[in-house]
């Protein structure tokens, strides 16, 4: 099984990326690839318990909740960049794996296929 990542970068609020990198995630599974997801810069700010788009008329980030425990899909975020947007307290849906800045080429080169979105 191909092991694919995608990467979405931008801010959950005002944006559709982390949705959209989510959405195509869960879609990947009939496709016989392994899907992952890493947030990273902006992006990191899903992972809070108080990030919440719905506010801004945007898709909940709860429903990706569901759908994460149901396929098992892995969530990764970059520890510094949690540090720099000030996120303190992680929203345990995730099931976040936390890697350190330092380790991300390698993290990057250990995918088939890596998306930016």
């Amino acid at each position: 099984m191909k092991k694919l990542l995608f990467v979405a970068y931008q801010s959950p609020v005002g944006s559709i990326w982390v949705n959209e990198a989510f959405r195509t995630a869960f879609g990947m599974y009939g496709e016989d690839l392994e899907p992952s997801v890493l947030l990273i810069e902006e992006a990191s700010a899903a992972l809070s318990k108080n990030t919440k788009p719905e506010l801004l008329g945007l898709l909940p980030l709860s429903i990706c909740h569901r759908y994460i425990k149901n396929y098992g899909t892995k969530v990764y975020a970059v520890k510094q960049h949690l540090e720099k947007f000030k996120v303190k307290e992680l929203d345990e849906n995730f099931q976040a794996e936390l890697i350190d800045e330092s380790e991300l080429s390698e993290f990057l080169h250990s995918f088939d296929y890596v998306i930016f979105m």
